[in-house]
């Protein structure tokens, strides 16, 4: 199935005309970001698939609870967790590792008894880690997980980019029974739309720790 991203944003004429810096770049630059956000937290969580959404990666995932954020327990749980991995079938050969920048920052800190990196890899600069000899990819929307991905195991339907569409003639929906007309009340809005979907060939392309029990 496809599957469609989009977001609209209303603006005034006089926003857009007088508004230093350019309003109209500024909005735009916000609903790039907003669907890029909105992919990855759709990418990273554990919902099936609908008519509106492709399923997450992790919907149906091996899972491990997470024990603790202590040096023996992030060994623990790690060491769980690529035995999910390889118990499927699955080498670690190609897979990444995928959490959120300050659980990242987290594990680069620990330390051993002699003061230094207990996980050597982590202490590198941000889009250079490594963790066991797999590389890193930080986002904030895995605050809550840890997961281990091979992207070899998935399907990727992907136009490659945002369609950027203006109009001051629509009638628009802004929800709660509320229509905008843009011509009569001098407005424009930017709409932003992306085709993208994504499966994965098996439900063990993916597995993760999960941290939402630890305090």
């Amino acid at each position: 199935k496809h599957h469609k991203l989009a977001g609209i944003v209303v603006m005034t004429e006089e926003l857009l005309r007088l508004a230093t810096p350019s309003a109209d770049k500024m909005m735009l630059d916000d609903l790039v970001e907003a669907s890029v956000a909105l992919i990855d937290t759709t990418f990273l969580d554990d919902l099936p698939q609908t008519a509106a959404r492709p399923a997450g990666v992790l919907n149906g995932a091996p899972k491990v609870v997470a024990t603790g954020i202590t040096v023996d327990t992030y060994g623990a749980d790690l060491a769980a967790l690529r035995r999910q991995f390889i118990s499927n079938g699955l080498s670690l050969s190609g897979a990444y590792y995928i959490m959120s920048e300050t659980r990242a920052s987290d594990i680069g800190e620990l330390r051993d008894a002699l003061g230094n990196p207990y996980y050597r890899g982590m202490d590198a600069p941000l889009g250079e880690k490594t963790l066991n000899g797999l590389p890193v990819i930080e986002s904030e929307t895995s605050a809550n997980v840890l997961a281990l991905v091979k992207p070899s195991e998935l399907y990727l339907a992907d136009d490659g980019e945002v369609q950027i569409d203006y109009s001051d003639q629509a009638t628009i929906d802004m929800g709660a029974s509320t229509l905008v007309n843009l011509f009569q009340e001098n407005k424009i809005a930017i709409r932003a739309e992306r085709y993208i979907t994504w499966a994965k060939r098996r439900v063990a392309a993916a597995a993760y720790i999960d941290y939402s029990l630890i305090v």
